[in-house]
């Protein structure tokens, strides 16, 4: 193994799986003297839309902190917090370090056959958080790597990110999962209020600002069209009480996308699903170009955005424009 050991970075944080978050917190502090950072409920798919599967304490270790233990309970029978729990019993879930340069690490890992719990890197757009698990067989517990931005500093989590984390642990009971299937939605938060997102979705001219689609242009008759090499599409943009569907009346088949707006505590939730029948290797790509969209998205409608993250999504949306630009016009 040439390529090894890794290069690790500092710890930063260990997560237990308990029957009772508050009681393990409460002797946490009163006994061990951590501290109190925040509580994080997640919804990792076991519970009904608007309620919570996963309560989370987070603590931070006595004399720093800058690093943190993630007390979980699940909140549900079905939740596989609590189903973990039962296979497995109470304790240490996982330990996590962090690394520079999480692609760099993962095709290692891969290359030397290691096994981790997904096949992809798990990733929130906005503030750059990269994580992934390495499987319990070969330590006895989860192993996770972390690649933080100043954007999602020491002690930072991502909803989205614990959820579909939780979900690649399938087969460790039993159950299907593991490994991650094409991503069938995207799903960012951004500063500003669902009333200005959906004013600056629903306004074509917008769109060569922070999408792929950079040729979009206004006819003399007033219609928007996408130029592309080998003609114009007409575009249509639908405003409706749940976000902006964006439809391009290609030859033989319109192709849509819906960008749902939802109120969040500190903004917008943005929901993008992925649509159906595009196979996972073009699901893939356009979950993921459909990420750096939001982080241009997120920019432009004023939320401060880390430097690396913003550049490394204009050159990603600038890539497709390219793809884009090449496929078959009317």
């Amino acid at each position: 193994m040439t390529s090894f050991p890794l290069s690790l970075g500092r710890f930063d944080h260990y997560t237990l799986i308990v029957p009772d978050a508050e009681a393990s917190t409460r002797f946490h502090i009163d006994v061990l003297g951590f501290g109190w950072v925040r509580e994080q409920k997640v919804n990792a798919g076991s519970a009904p839309e608007g309620e919570f599967d996963m309560l989370n304490h987070v603590l931070h270790l006595p004399g720093d902190p800058s690093r943190v233990v993630v007390i979980t309970e699940g909140l549900t029978e079905s939740s596989i917090f609590r189903k973990y729990l039962d296979a497995h019993g109470p304790g240490i879930h996982h330990i996590a370090y962090t690394v520079d340069d999480l692609a760099e690490a993962f095709a290692k890992l891969e290359a030397e056959g290691i096994t981790m719990t997904s096949d992809r890197i798990v990733h929130d757009p906005l503030s750059g958080l990269r994580q992934v698990f390495l499987g319990r067989e070969q330590t006895g517990y989860f192993i996770e790597l972390i690649e933080r931005t100043d954007a999602a500093e020491e002690g930072t989590f991502k909803e989205d990110n614990m959820a579909e984390l939780a979900n690649t642990m399938k087969s460790y009971l039993g159950e299907e999962g593991g490994r991650t299937p094409a991503p069938s939605e995207v799903v960012a938060e951004i500063e500003a209020p669902p009333e200005a997102v959906m004013d600056f979705l629903a306004e074509p001219a917008n769109l060569p600002a922070w999408t792929a689609h950079q040729t979009v242009a206004q006819t003399a008759a007033g219609h928007w069209v996408e130029r592309r090499m080998a003609g114009d599409v007409p575009l249509n943009v639908v405003r409706g009480g749940e976000g902006v569907t964006f439809v391009w009346d290609t030859p033989g088949k319109p192709f849509s996308i819906h960008f749902g707006v939802a109120q969040a505590d500190n903004g917008s939730r943005i929901s993008v699903a992925i649509p159906e029948g595009l196979g996972d290797e073009r699901a893939r790509r356009t979950a993921t170009v459909i990420g750096a969209e939001l982080v241009l998205l997120a920019s432009a409608l004023g939320m401060d955005i880390d430097s690396a993250v913003h550049e490394a999504a204009r050159m990603e949306v600038a890539r497709f424009h390219l793809e884009v630009y090449a496929r078959p016009g009317a």
